[in-house]
């Protein structure tokens, strides 16, 4: 940019005031506080360095008028310099008790249209006002620090100005710009201006625009207020969105774990249907047994009518327990199959509940014990496992009834029984997570496979199932032999 542009550009900073000003890239008024929470965590220049330099004029007479400034300081300007924690009061008076009517921050310009003493009366933005002169800094270096700050900037002069590829009439258009528009300025390729849009970075006739440079100026009291105002709205708004989307993701673990204990609770009834089935089926089978025995014994010791007789008999409960194994066998792969689909709906894989990987008979008797009682409330302190237990109490309960006696806390509990490395776990084996407790243990659970524990969780949830890492276990022991 040649020298005359410069100057034009200087004395153009002036008319870009931030009240009035709407940039490219952001609409509104430019604001020229700098960033973040700007007055409510800046360090503040004290009003009582102030009072220091109006002790320093004391002695001048109250009558004492604005006089006008030197002339190689009048319309000149001043800067901020003074550290991005801090900023400078701008008074209504050449006096340090005077009202604040705005701030400069850092790097901020403002043009000095006065002197009073050791006070300057400045024009920053939308702020008049005075400041003591040693905070400000003037001349050359002023002049060095408005040349970095400056925002260059372009004018729109006609109804509508096109944006195009190149700086070239034939180039595509990229955008269109209107009237009294401002965007920032690139570059002055003389002929042609380099500008940023909102939507594009293109070229545009500089016959048409006007440069200006934006000055980063103070800001009022009025101004920092509703900035302030506007970020704690946004904040808050902001807190209340988080606070909706923890609630839906605390209703949809809700739903999830209610869908999954249902299915726990319909895989063990199945599991008991099962069980009276089977039963059915092994003592028909028994009939047909001691049939065939009665039938064998009258072949040896009675007449042929009577062994005939005893035979018929035999047969004929042999068929009712062929027939009976069928229908049980029909019966529990079409419970099995509504299991499988039941624990699938709730993202349980039943392959692996069913086989529960070798699982003995003696671990699966416990694991579908403990199971019953899902849904039943915590107590502290509690060893009732229809009324509420608490953690160890649940796991201490649940191994009594099936004949193992273990200690009562869960610290303790962690010290009995035969450790178990957690990648050799198996159900029915205990898993212990530290805490406060005894030992450092604070809750204690049941592996009951598939990736997954019972336990007595808390007051809210009562016994539940989890995945086996909602907590990281930190060892666990078996009881079972």
């Amino acid at each position: 940019m040649n020298q005359g542009m410069k100057k034009h550009v200087m004395r153009a900073a002036a008319c870009f005031a931030v009240g009035s000003m709407t940039m490219a890239g952001f609409s509104g008024a430019v604001s020229a506080a700098g960033t973040g929470l700007a007055g409510l965590d800046k360090a503040v220049i004290t009003a009582q360095a102030e009072k220091e330099v109006a002790a320093d004029t004391a002695e001048q007479t109250q009558e004492q008028k604005t006089v006008a400034p030197a002339e190689n300081v009048i319309n000149t300007f001043a800067v901020a310099q003074i550290g991005d924690d801090s900023y400078i009061n701008i008074r209504t008076a050449a006096d340090a008790d005077s009202e604040i009517v705005g701030k400069l921050y850092h790097n901020n310009v403002a043009t000095i249209i006065g002197e009073e003493g050791e006070w300057y009366r400045v024009q920053s933005g939308n702020c008049e006002g005075y400041v003591a002169k040693y905070l400000l800094t003037t001349g050359s270096e002023a002049a060095a620090v408005v040349e970095s700050v400056g925002t260059q900037v372009a004018q729109v002069n006609a109804e509508a100005l096109m944006v195009r590829a190149d700086a070239s009439e034939d180039a595509e258009v990229v955008d269109m710009v209107t009237a009294d528009q401002i965007v920032y300025l690139e570059e002055d390729l003389g002929g042609w201006a380099k500008v940023s849009t909102d939507n594009a970075t293109g070229y545009v006739s500089a016959d048409y625009v006007s440069y200006a440079t934006y000055l980063p100026q103070a800001e009022s009291v009025e101004e920092e207020a509703a900035r302030i105002e506007a970020e704690e709205a946004a904040y808050a708004e902001w807190l209340a969105e988080q606070e909706r989307l923890y609630e839906e993701e605390m209703a949809r673990q809700q739903a999830e774990w209610e869908a999954q204990n249902q299915a726990w609770i319909e895989y063990l009834q199945s599991q008991g249907s099962y069980a009276d089935e089977a039963q059915a089926t092994a003592d028909q089978a028994a009939d047909a047994a001691a049939a065939q025995q009665a039938a064998d014994e009258a072949a040896l010791y009675y007449d042929e009518e009577t062994a005939a007789a005893a035979q018929a008999a035999a047969d004929e409960a042999a068929m009712t327990a062929a027939n009976a194994q069928a229908e049980a066998d029909a019966a529990n792969q079409a419970a099995a199959d509504y299991a499988s689909q039941v624990l699938a709906d709730a993202g349980v894989d039943a392959s692996t509940v069913a086989a529960n990987d070798g699982t003995s008979s003696a671990r699966q008797a416990i694991v579908d014990y403990a199971l019953q009682f899902v849904g039943n409330p915590y107590v502290w302190g509690g060893t009732s496992l229809t009324n509420g237990a608490d953690c160890s109490g649940f796991t201490q309960s649940v191994m009594a009834d099936n004949g193992i006696s273990i200690n009562r806390t869960a610290g303790a509990q962690s010290q009995g029984g035969t450790s178990v490395s957690l990648s050799d776990i198996q159900p029915g084996d205990l898993l212990f997570y530290s805490g406060s407790g005894d030992y450092g243990i604070g809750h204690v659970s049941m592996y009951i496979g598939n990736g997954q524990v019972v336990h007595a969780s808390n007051s809210t949830d009562g016994i539940i199932v989890s995945d086996i890492n909602y907590r990281t276990p930190v060892s666990a022991k078996s009881y079972i032999n």
